[in-house]
């Protein structure tokens, strides 16, 4: 982890001593007053019905289905934000039971998804482990998702069929303590599924999987089961689902009408784009 995060003497020495890295202390959950609610909204240039769109000002995760359990929380917080002064904020812990989503429901037959937010890891968890971003579900089952590999700090999709699990890495370093954006268009078709992904604005994966599903219910930010350590900063939030013909894959990003407001930044990433 390479985030300084100032610990007192003992404690310093007893995560050293567990060979557990340290997590960000972090900011107390903001108030409305402590974000910028004139922030404009944000502007939606995707296809469907909107599920969720938020950039947390108005200090509350309105809008989003919110868990935690145990040392898990799930927060709106000024220490961290993309755009404004807030952003949603994950923590969780190695204990056992510390769990901390925000789950976003989709349109009942749903034809495609759009999913696109901004991301900053600012602690990553134990070896062997992931941080994730986006994931989708159908029907309880997560079919498919994007994460950060702990330690080796790779972004990779990882897809769930009847034949067991598909990993593809999608990038090879992330850094933490850094805001990225992630975009993801899934076309949900059985073994015909359809997948593009853009990072930073450019297009990393555009392909065909196979999943066990041929439509989508939730798409949810952190993890569903306990003891994934990390703090998750995520700001500027939207999820649109369709039930009409989907975009083609690959295709371009969409882009907001109003020039001005922009949502992609391009950060200079030489990967070659896999095609599946």
């Amino acid at each position: 982890m390479k985030r300084v995060v100032k610990l007192c003497l003992a404690g310093s020495l007893a995560l050293a001593v567990l060979g557990i890295p340290a997590l960000s202390l972090g900011p107390e959950t903001a108030g409305a007053q402590a974000c910028v609610p004139s922030t404009g909204a944000i502007t939606d240039p995707y296809p469907g019905i909107r599920a969720a769109a938020s950039s947390f000002e108005a200090g509350t995760l309105d809008g989003f289905g919110v868990s935690s359990d145990g040392t898990g929380s799930a927060s709106v917080s000024t220490g961290l934000s993309h755009s404004g002064s807030c952003a949603a904020r994950l923590h969780t812990t190695a204990e056992p039971g510390s769990t901390a989503r925000l789950a976003v429901g989709l349109t009942p037959g749903n034809t495609e998804a759009y999913a696109d937010g901004w991301f900053n890891i600012a602690a990553e968890g134990m070896r062997g482990n992931n941080v994730p971003y986006f994931r989708f579900f159908s029907g309880r089952v997560r079919v498919l998702d994007v994460f950060r590999q702990n330690i080796s700090h790779e972004l990779v999709l990882r897809t769930s069929s009847p034949a067991g699990y598909a990993y593809t890495t999608l990038r090879r370093d992330v850094p933490s303590d850094s805001w990225h954006r992630l975009v993801m268009h899934v076309v949900p078709n059985g073994p015909q599924t359809n997948v593009q992904i853009w990072w930073d604005g450019r297009s990393v994966y555009a392909g065909t999987v196979s999943i066990s599903a041929t439509t989508l219910d939730t798409v949810q930010l952190g993890s569903e089961h306990d003891q994934q350590m990390a703090d998750i900063y995520i700001d500027d939030v939207i999820v649109n689902s369709g039930t009409g013909t989907p975009a083609p894959v690959p295709g371009p990003l969409p882009q907001p009408r109003d020039p001005s407001k922009r949502l992609d930044q391009f950060l200079g990433d030489a990967l070659n784009i896999p095609l599946a």
